[in-house]
């Protein structure tokens, strides 16, 4: 098998990428030896194409859902993953949809009717990546970053939805 080549990446250069979506492999570094350094990923935020269906703005992050996983494992099958992130966004009031692995970097698609929607990813080792799309026009910026916030809590903090 194939070995990958080792990524140097600068961490604020890596944490920034994440936070703005960009894919480190498909950059090409300007710092020392090569590495990626913080002003590629931005450069490259700033060039990658924007979603073709109407003004749309995004954020995404990552949660650690290992306390839930546990949780649910416990539960012999009564409550499943997807139905508890139903119920969580349900409690946020925004719609959700199952994206499954390979969704890095993928915002869903609002329909014409929608302020906000949001992917959430398949499990894996205990974490998930969350996703969320909003109408800038009618959610503020600061609006769509409590809603990750909310969700990424209530998914890693489910004794909260009881309360």
């Amino acid at each position: 098998m194939a070995e990958k080549a080792r990524l140097h990446v600068s961490p604020y250069a890596r944490k920034t990428a994440r936070e703005l979506g960009v894919m480190l492999e498909s950059l090409t570094g300007t710092g020392p030896n090569g590495r990626i350094v913080w002003r590629d990923v931005e450069a490259a935020s700033k060039t990658e194409e924007k979603p073709s269906c109407g003004v749309m703005a995004g954020y995404y992050t990552t949660a650690d859902i290992s306390e839930l996983l546990a949780a649910l494992k416990t539960l012999d099958g009564a409550l499943t993953f997807p139905v508890f992130t139903e119920r969580a966004a349900a409690r946020l009031n925004v719609p959700v949809r199952f994206a499954g692995n390979g969704m890095e970097g993928v915002l869903p698609t609002l329909k014409s009717d929608e302020t906000a929607a949001m992917a959430v990813g398949d499990p894996t080792d205990g974490h998930v990546r969350i996703h969320l799309a909003y109408d800038p026009g009618a959610v503020s910026d600061e609006k769509a970053a409590d809603l990750l916030r909310s969700m990424r809590r209530l998914l890693e903090k489910p004794l909260t939805m009881l309360v």
